[in-house]
């Protein structure tokens, strides 16, 4: 039996995204004996012909599309992937009769708004490896809830070049080393999509995965998937020790919360070969802080800032601005903690995106901003109380004095050419590295 898996994300900024779903789904299809294959559409040009082509090829039993986004979350300038998925789902209907089947994290979190929108036979929502097994093997649906009790049998697909052709494409590879988020973060869906407590994969089977694409690709960039890779300090030691005894050139980034800022761990990430951390920071504002639900302090910010500087890794602070009680002098005061501190880049977001079961959303509900029941598919944003496109206006001030900060919302991305010739430099981790780096202000 055959499944064709369609990777759907055509977004390419800042950079494309691996598929890395599907590589772990499409390897827990081949334990079981499935005959598999990728269609990456975020690589084809004119996807179309491409899929069209390849299912005419492979003939496949099922078909799954991962639906990684509906939309980049950005304000003002919001692009919806909706109609790019609607597309794709017609070339496959045009070219077979299968079941159709969907998945991705954009299809957990909205799954009875997309089955019916794209009419599939079935889905899968939570983690693909299991579920997806499962459903093909018969299980009740038509949506059916992907449950590992532990991440020990994922890993990277050892024929990736013959399931997945485009991955020599990539310049730089995801991996995930843990699923769950312990936090509770205002706005935040990974508690949702991984659940609230941690599973890990083996460290030796994250340094194996490394060492596949290196000896088989020549990959040696790569970017943790995780939500945080610190929220258990201990595993994410043991994967670098792992990364070490390996002995994998490896480079790679990750994303972190501020509030481990243990020297001897960030010396560990630089000796592994951490390159850039992206601190999930959100707000250099103490009240904001608690707004958020962000369980850490300016002080740690500080602290988790100076132990990385003094290890030699890049870091960037992305920050969202507009939660419950933002106001002009809270942005100010993340400005002023920003130019103290003196990251490599600030990434920053103005309005939040209200998903379901966050408590974003219950206080947009409380605040009557939406309607019990309404279904947020098609983007909303959450503002605080009071003129929305002054405080915006602040934001983008500050951006524009500040040739290091970048502001994912100020317009259409797609089209642009500085990332384009970002992407030209050769040097490895986000493209935010090749940003010029900022003085710091005391």
């Amino acid at each position: 039996m055959k499944v064709l898996l369609v990777s759907a994300n055509r977004e390419r900024f800042p950079e494309p995204v691996f598929p890395i779903g599907p590589a772990y789904t499409a390897s827990a299809l081949l334990r079981e004996g499935w005959s598999v294959r990728i269609f990456d559409a975020g690589m084809a040009w004119n996807p179309g012909p491409s899929l069209r082509r390849g299912i005419g090829e492979f003939r496949p039993d099922f078909v799954g599309v991962s639906l990684r986004n509906v939309d980049n979350a950005a304000y003002p300038h919001t692009r919806c992937y909706l109609p790019g998925h609607v597309r794709i789902v017609a070339e496959i209907r045009a070219s077979t009769a299968v079941p159709l089947l969907l998945g991705g994290s954009g299809f957990s979190i909205f799954p009875g708004e997309l089955m019916e929108l794209l009419r599939a036979e079935g889905g899968v929502t939570g983690d693909g490896e299991e579920g997806l097994p499962r459903l093909l093997r018969g299980a009740k649906g038509p949506v059916v809830r992907g449950t590992l009790p532990d991440l020990s049998g994922v890993e990277f697909p050892r024929i990736a070049d013959g399931i997945l052709p485009s991955i020599d494409r990539y310049r730089t590879i995801g991996i995930q080393t843990a699923r769950g988020c312990p936090r509770e973060c205002a706005y935040c869906t990974y508690p949702s999509l991984e659940g609230s407590g941690m599973r890990f994969r083996p460290p030796e089977a994250v340094a194996a995965d490394m060492e596949y694409l290196f000896r088989r690709h020549g990959k040696r960039d790569f970017f943790l998937v995780d939500s945080t890779f610190n929220a258990d300090e201990r595993h994410m030691a043991a994967v670098c020790r792992a990364i070490l005894s390996a002995g994998v050139p490896a480079r790679f980034s990750c994303y972190l919360q501020p509030g481990s800022s243990d020297p001897g761990l960030y010396r560990l990430l630089a000796e592994a070969g951490c390159v850039a951390v992206d601190f999930g920071t959100d707000t250099g504002s103490e009240r904001m802080l608690e707004s958020l639900r962000k369980g850490f302090t300016v002080d740690d910010i500080r602290a988790a800032s100076e132990a990385c500087r003094k290890a030699g890794i890049d870091f960037c602070h992305s920050l969202l601005f507009g939660g419950p009680g933002e106001t002009e002098e809270t942005i100010r005061e993340t400005v002023r903690r920003m130019d103290e501190i003196g990251p490599k880049a600030v990434v920053a977001m103005a309005g939040i995106r209200i998903y379901p079961g966050t408590g974003i959303e219950r206080i947009a509900l409380e605040e009557g901003r939406i309607a019990a029941g309404e279904s947020l598919l098609a983007p909303r944003f959450y503002f605080p109380e009071g003129d929305t496109a002054r405080l915006l206006r602040t934001v983008r001030e500050a951006a524009a004095g500040r040739s290091h900060w970048f502001l994912p919302g100020r317009r259409d991305w797609s089209t642009a050419i500085a990332p384009r010739l970002l992407r030209l430099i050769p040097r490895a981790g986000p493209l935010w590295r090749s940003f010029r780096r900022p003085s710091r202000c005391r």
